[in-house]
């Protein structure tokens, strides 16, 4: 291939977020409400991981921290954005059908808050935000959580979190409507197994792509085989008022093309010491089972009891990306590792979605200088093989996502 035809296939690589045959397609979609993922697989399948709505009101009150604008604006809730932005990224469909949505855990941020003011569903009995909101205009095929059909991880999630009119109890109500009206197949997570996310379309032409259950609840896949170890009880987490940490609860997943790894872990927990139980650092069981990855997002937003030195050490990753939406991601501890040579060698290339100016001013120089990027959908973009991926940095403009930076390519190893 001569040199002006290589600069012809890296402008088409890096010059448009529309999805293409062979590609992998990760965006984390800066939305100001919590965490949302996007993903076309190589044959098109597609995946969205967790879709947060938050009110941020009461998290400056309650926490007190500050939060995060909606963005790029308060005209259309998270949800609607995201349809957006999919609608961009797969362009020969309008609303496309999603064939999975992973929720990783039952946070507001993850997967949509009820509130005042929200739209209640033309089709079932439930209000529009988060996945909701989602599944409401593009078709969700299989939906998957950490604990369907019982939800009874730890204790009676029901009686916990599904009080008449809450977010929880309107998300039971929308996956008993889609499953019933529209054909939706709910599961939880299949650790260990890289059976149930599979590619739904053209999956011989990619035989060098899977995805693995990592992680559900206290089952950890021990990266052998279909191996798992149970981390903790249910009793062990449970506090005598039977409240409890939902955080170390997270599913994870580990994606494979080719060379190229990935991994993500909802809010997964991985601080030692201090008091803590053994149970609650779940990272260091899941970092023996992922091994090394080319990029990795952040437990828990980066937030200080995640993102151990076992994990950094053992995962290595090229690439960050951190999901934020508060004054307190990342911790500071966090960036620390993260940027040590100690840990282990190389370039440490850092991307967030939307770190606020208040971290920025209390965290300091030192700490800014280790982004390569600090505001922005972060895009990887795997190219077909999975040898070699980039790093895009897009920004929404009148409703148009347009890409502002380019990093890379990175070399998958």
């Amino acid at each position: 291939m001569s040199n002006i035809d290589i600069a012809a296939q890296d402008l088409m690589d890096t010059t448009s977020i529309v999805w293409r045959n062979g590609y992998l397609d990760i965006h984390h979609i800066n939305t100001g409400r919590g965490v949302a993922t996007f993903m076309v697989m190589p044959d098109g399948t597609k995946m969205v991981i967790d879709l947060g709505d938050m009110n941020d009101l009461r998290s400056e009150k309650s926490l007190p921290l500050t939060v995060t604008p909606a963005y790029p604006n308060k005209s259309k809730n998270s949800g609607e954005w995201v349809i957006d932005y999919i609608n961009q990224v797969v362009k020969d469909e309008k609303n496309p059908s999603i064939d999975y949505t992973l929720l990783t855990h039952f946070h507001s941020d993850h997967y949509g808050l009820v509130r005042d003011g929200l739209q209640k569903s033309k089709l079932g009995d439930y209000y529009l935000s988060g996945l909701t909101q989602l599944g409401d205009v593009c078709k969700i095929k299989n939906w998957i959580d950490r604990n369907y059909p019982n939800y009874d991880y730890p204790t009676d999630l029901r009686k916990v979190y599904g009080l008449e009119g809450g977010s929880f109890n309107n998300l039971l109500k929308f996956i008993t409507y889609q499953k019933n009206a529209n054909g939706l197949n709910p599961a939880a997570l299949m650790v260990g197994s890289d059976k149930q996310i599979v590619l739904k379309y053209k999956p011989s032409d990619y035989s060098n792509f899977k995805i693995v259950g990592v992680k559900s609840n206290a089952t950890i896949w021990t990266g052998k085989r279909t191996e798992t170890k149970q981390h903790f009880t249910p009793d062990s987490i449970l506090k005598l008022n039977s409240s409890f940490n939902e955080n170390p609860l997270s599913l994870a997943i580990k994606i494979s093309y080719g060379k190229f790894d990935y991994f993500t872990g909802g809010d997964n927990t991985g601080l030692q010491g201090y008091g803590l139980p053994k149970w609650f650092d779940v990272e260091t069981p899941m970092a023996k089972a992922v091994g090394k990855v080319e990029v990795t997002t952040l437990d828990h937003h980066g937030n200080r009891d995640g993102t151990n030195e076992f994990f950094l050490k053992t995962l290595q990753p090229k690439v960050v990306v951190e999901q934020t939406w508060c004054s307190d991601h990342p911790g500071q501890e966090v960036m620390h590792r993260l940027l040590s040579d100690y840990l282990y060698p190389g370039e440490k290339n850092v991307f967030a979605t939307n770190i606020q100016e208040a971290t920025k001013q209390t965290l300091g120089y030192w700490f800014t200088k280790g982004y390569k990027s600090m505001f922005g959908h972060v895009i990887v973009r795997v190219l077909p093989g999975g040898d070699k991926f980039y790093v895009l940095i897009a920004e929404t403009e009148n409703e148009k996502v347009v890409i502002k930076k380019v990093h890379g390519p990175f070399l998958s190893e």
